[in-house]
């Protein structure tokens, strides 16, 4: 039966690889304009409702937990880095593997991609709307407060709100770029769908959750500008570095696995950014905890099957982080259906920052840690599921796959 069961998944396996060979030429970042023709599939099931997250500003953070506030910085380090290598568009400066992982995401990327292509350009079509003088000319507290107001109506889980700087813009972009604000998008991704990384079905949960977020982003961007502001909501991932922007509007903190980790749901939320000329009251980074909790955990370091996050943080460019590996990153997200194992094995993702800490406070250790409820994972490429303390095996196929193209010293993002 195990022989049978094997035979049944290389054949499957082979059969997804011919249909990405097919669909590879169509599937590619300069020609998906086609798939907002495409009817989008719809939902098995009960529809995911997003959260609607409320201030977590003011956490109470334990004392044995607190680090820093946000990210651990030397800003005249970063500015010196960011303008000596500014970051770059991935899509652009690594187009070749983009394109490849978009083929090989056809089983995620047909059935949600019609919605996704229909939201980015109807979110293209208001980017450049002039819009009226404003008819009152209210506090920034007050405009903070009705923007929040307009985020819930568009569906978003929670906003947040930075000062621009422009050493986060791509070199690719950085002429599109000058208002003083960015208004930092959250929307949180199907739950249950998140929790079977890897598969076809977590990452259709995420590219339905990236289709939702433009959607709201482009109908907040509309109410901004009805009250008489200018209001661009960016391209997902293509334009601006986007979670230096979510600390400092103090939406989460940066986790060892190089997610930006929210207290209501770990890095189980999509991030988008608009930028304005909207006065707002700034958001300011916040010390949730969870650098300490990052570090007594290490699921994600663990848990990798390729070993691309390191399990010490050191200073990179001006920021001290986890640098993760993206030459063994990349190839496996774009082999094993997304991979995301980073994000499934997080309890704060799994469980929320409120239970993972009140654990830590009757325990002393980390909700989940070294058990299958939260670390063992399905592994797409051979069929079986591995439990806490198993992992594949790592094989040069694995971080070469056929066909990928990826320079290891060309680095996207600083």
């Amino acid at each position: 039966m195990r022989a049978l069961r094997e035979a049944r998944l290389h054949a499957g396996h082979w059969l997804y690889a011919q249909v990405a060979r097919v669909l590879g030429p169509a599937l590619r970042l300069e020609r998906i304009g086609w798939l907002r023709f495409v009817p989008s599939i719809p939902r098995r099931g009960r529809r995911f409702v997003p959260g609607r997250w409320s201030d977590t500003s003011n956490w109470p953070t334990p004392p044995a937990l607190r680090t820093v506030a946000g990210i651990e910085r030397d800003p005249v380090v970063e500015e010196q880095a960011l303008t000596a290598a500014p970051p770059r568009d991935f899509t652009i400066f690594h187009a070749d593997a983009s394109n490849y992982g978009l083929g090989h995401g056809w089983g995620f990327v047909l059935p949600t991609g019609g919605r996704l292509a229909r939201a980015l350009r109807r979110m293209r079509a208001i980017r450049e709307r002039v819009p009226p003088p404003p008819a009152v000319v209210d506090s920034p507290e007050a405009l903070t407060e009705r923007i929040r107001e307009a985020a819930h109506r568009a569906g978003l889980s929670k906003v947040g709100f930075a000062r621009f700087d422009p050493k986060y813009s791509f070199v690719e972009h950085r002429a599109d770029h000058g208002d003083p604000t960015v208004i930092v998008c959250l929307l949180e991704q199907d739950y249950e769908a998140t929790q079977r990384a890897p598969s076809v079905r977590a990452e259709r949960g995420a590219f339905r959750a990236y289709g939702d977020l433009i959607t709201g982003m482009t109908a907040l961007a509309e109410a901004i500008q009805a009250m008489g502001f200018s209001a661009r909501p960016q391209s997902i991932g293509a334009e601006m570095l986007a979670i230096p922007y979510g600390v400092e509007a103090g939406l989460g903190q940066l986790g060892l696995n190089g997610q930006l980790l929210t207290p209501e749901a770990g890095s189980r939320a999509r991030l988008g950014l608009i930028t304005s000329n909207v006065p707002v009251v700034y958001g300011r980074p916040v010390d949730y905890g969870i650098h300490a909790i990052c570090d007594m955990c290490q699921a994600c370091v663990r848990r990798c099957p390729v070993g691309a996050i390191p399990s010490r943080r050191r200073p990179h460019h001006g920021v001290t982080k986890a640098k993760i590996k993206t030459e063994r990153c990349f190839p496996v997200v774009s082999s094993a259906h997304g991979c995301a194992i980073c994000i499934k094995v997080c309890p704060i993702q799994k469980y929320g920052l409120g239970a993972v800490t009140d654990h830590y406070e009757r325990t002393g250790g980390v909700l989940g840690r070294d058990t299958d409820a939260l670390e063992a994972f399905h592994w797409p490429l051979d069929g079986l599921t591995y439990k806490a303390g198993s992992k594949p095996r790592v094989t040069k196929k694995l971080l070469h796959p056929p066909g990928f193209e990826f320079d290891p010293k060309r680095d996207a993002a600083p």
